[in-house]
């Protein structure tokens, strides 16, 4: 979810713009653009903060000061709302041998925005948009996931199924800093 950064009465907030961005997926994921924007990296790691996928989302015209990439972590929760800001992405992209890309383990930090349980569903795009702009001191937290393909084709691993990937050297040594 894309949200708009905005002040009103003192008070630093988002709210959603209705818009969607995709990390990953057909010739429209940020993760590969961000790749090919830091040279197409093979067989090392690389970053992307969010104020750079907001700008390769926005093609220029938006950062992180007027935007925030949100993940609703449970969509289909139909009496909550779990909100996070996605803050980084780190990753390690392993070439297939041929020059091509083959898998990508990925690091995603990220900070919570906002946790409701109990609530009127119908309430939901009312609560969305007014909502308190996390604190930059707010602690944050990191997940581990992983996508596969090359050629614009980077998708979520094993989709339906838990995500998750395995850290071997070199890639182990290159997310060690990062937490």
């Amino acid at each position: 979810m894309v949200f708009e950064r905005f002040q009103e009465e003192g008070e630093r907030l988002v709210r959603d713009t209705r818009k969607q961005f995709s990390l990953a997926g057909w010739n429209n994921g940020l993760l590969y653009k961000a790749w090919e924007k830091n040279g197409g990296p093979l067989d090392k790691g690389w970053h992307v903060s969010a104020d750079e996928l907001i700008q390769i989302y926005s093609g220029g015209s938006q950062s992180k000061s007027t935007r925030m990439l949100g993940i609703d972590w449970n969509p289909g929760w139909k009496n909550g709302i779990g909100l996070i800001e996605l803050l980084d992405v780190y990753a390690y992209t392993y070439g297939n041998g041929s020059g091509e890309a083959s898998w990508t383990p990925i690091m995603l930090r990220m900070r919570d925005v906002l946790y409701i349980e109990d609530m009127d569903i119908s309430k939901k795009d009312e609560i969305l948009s007014r909502v308190q702009e996390p604190s930059q001191k707010k602690s944050d937290f990191v997940e581990f996931l992983y996508i596969t393909g090359n050629d614009k084709y980077w998708n979520w691993g094993m989709n339906g199924m838990t995500n998750a990937a395995f850290l071997e050297k070199p890639a182990r040594e290159y997310f060690r800093p990062f937490f």
